[in-house]
């Protein structure tokens, strides 16, 4: 039924991309079981880890349900979802994974420019939303990915380098796709994320202020990792 993929870039997408088209064509319908991981990584001539990331896309897409110790199910087919593979490959098929990749490389190094770099303007901007963020309950996931998202575009901007401020300006635009979206939406849902997240932030934030430059390179890379890690293990 499936065929086996050749080694080229995006594999994750090629896998979610046969799914797809053996949903559309009703060879695989609601409520069928697909192979194990461990079979389709063997069917497609993949590693077990890009095969987990094509079956977490297609999770979050809603076209497959994990039902623990039972399996992987189709739960969604023809016509529910037209167009989301279009959204999903848009910007080159960029991958969740590699977004974070860059941002870990990329986002460490701005708040090291920041911490020695950021006026008192900046510093006045950033506590202005770590405490606007202090009033948010755990359950107003939408309106804390806004302040998390200012947060970290005037971070960026403090770092006073325009080119590195532009490739993080490059990445949080491909951050708003409805793949990443629904990530950051389940993963924020679990309980204490969001103190946790504004916890990372204030320390952050005290970093620049005191200009210690290795901490607030190293909190920054911290703060990345742990969301990185928490998201990846939710779509698991």
């Amino acid at each position: 039924m499936f065929k086996e993929i050749k080694k080229t870039q995006k594999l994750y997408m090629l896998v979610v991309e046969q799914v797809m088209s053996l949903i559309d064509k009703e060879v695989l319908v609601c409520g069928d079981k697909l192979p194990s991981e461990r079979d389709l990584s063997v069917e497609f001539g993949l590693s077990r880890a890009t095969v987990r990331e094509a079956m977490s896309a297609l999770e979050i897409m809603g076209l497959v349900e994990v039902k623990p110790g039972l399996g992987t199910f189709v739960s969604e087919c023809k016509n529910e979802n037209d167009g989301v593979l279009i959204e999903l490959t848009e910007k080159d098929a960029i991958s969740p994974s590699e977004i974070f990749e860059a941002r870990i490389i990329l986002e460490p190094q701005l708040a090291k420019l920041a911490s020695q770099r950021a006026t008192q303007e900046d510093l006045d901007n950033l506590l202005e939303i770590l405490n606007a963020a202090e009033l948010l309950s755990e359950d107003q996931i939408e309106e804390f990915e806004i302040l998390d998202e200012e947060f970290h575009s005037i971070l960026a901007r403090a770092s006073y380098n325009d080119v590195l401020f532009n490739f993080a300006l490059n990445i949080n635009r491909l951050r708003n796709s409805r793949l990443w979206g629904n990530m950051k939406f389940k993963s924020l849902k679990k309980k204490g994320r969001i103190t946790r997240y504004k916890k990372e932030h204030r320390e952050m934030y005290e970093a620049l202020v005191n200009r210690d430059f290795k901490r607030a390179e190293l909190l920054t890379k911290k703060h990345l990792i742990d969301i990185r890690e928490d998201i990846f293990d939710d779509v698991d």
